[in-house]
């Protein structure tokens, strides 16, 4: 019989006699919304205050390492003291499981590759060595933070009562919606919005998969950093506006959104034999 991943529904002891954290929706919705308010809100204050132009590795100190710093101890905090330590980090891997979905493995091969390919377009030589410590320490920090609380927490609690079809969904808009509030505030056309948000999913779904593929949460949050930190640095050269892409990155992309695609229709068709497994649970346990 195939299962999903599924979470304790029950506030369960702890060692020391604390309980259980509830694994609620509401609660990790509240942890994404924090996250999002302070790397974002209160990071972009405390940029303000800095020249980012003239000082760029101030900015980056001051408007990332510390409030992304702030929300990785928080997170990490809560995940030890909440009781969803293990679930929030590991899994079995779906590559290993029956069925097995080896296929997944492409997910974070493709996304290296993807990232690898933007990191040859970073133009070395107008980057200064502060520059690229300071951006890769921050961006994987961003990685870490993101990814534990959108792949982590949010996963974890929407698992305890939802199918892992919704669990894949929500947790990839709410991802997506995370990214757009700016855009949101300044105005922009509402199309523009929905394609962010859809393209933005589409890496959610690509990050869940490659938790799933492989089992832990420190592989996704590894890909976003290192995508994150290539972005970055291939525009941060004084006189670079961003090197033309191969032909290769186009390709790339195109089969990343086949593979997102791909994977939704492999979670659907997981949740349904799910559901068809406990309704035959159910027939035999009532005629037995």
């Amino acid at each position: 019989m195939t299962t999903e991943p599924t979470s304790p529904t029950t506030t369960d002891r702890l060692p020391g006699g604390r309980r259980e954290v509830p694994r609620r929706f509401w609660i990790a919705l509240v942890a994404c919304v924090v996250y999002v308010l302070m790397a974002a809100g209160v990071g972009n204050l405390l940029s303000a205050v800095v020249d980012g132009e003239h000082h760029p590795i101030a900015d980056w100190l001051v408007g990332t390492w510390v409030p992304v710093g702030i929300m990785v101890v928080a997170g990490v905090f809560f995940a030890r003291r909440s009781g969803w330590w293990n679930d929030i980090w590991h899994e079995r891997s779906v590559a290993v499981g029956q069925p097995r979905r080896w296929w997944w493995l492409a997910a974070p091969a493709l996304s290296l590759t993807g990232t690898a390919i933007l990191f040859s377009l970073v133009p070395w030589s107008e980057v200064s060595a502060g520059i690229i410590v300071v951006v890769l320490i921050g961006a994987l920090g961003v990685g870490v933070g993101e990814e534990l609380y959108f792949r982590g927490i949010l996963v974890t609690a929407l698992r305890a009562r939802h199918s892992e079809f919704v669990v894949l969904i929500v947790s990839s808009v709410l991802f997506g919606l995370a990214h757009v509030v700016g855009e949101v505030i300044a105005g922009l056309p509402i199309g523009l919005i929905l394609f962010q948000v859809a393209f933005l999913s589409m890496d959610g779904a690509l990050f869940y998969a490659a938790r799933r593929a492989t089992g832990t949460l420190w592989v996704p949050m590894l890909l976003h950093g290192l995508n994150d930190a290539a972005l970055f640095l291939q525009t941060a050269g004084r006189n670079h506006e961003g090197a033309e892409p191969p032909a290769t990155t186009g390709v790339i992309e195109i089969l990343l959104i086949a593979l997102s695609v791909a994977i939704a229709i492999s979670v659907l068709r997981e949740t349904l034999r799910h559901r068809r497994a406990l309704r035959t649970e159910v027939d035999t346990a009532g005629s037995s």
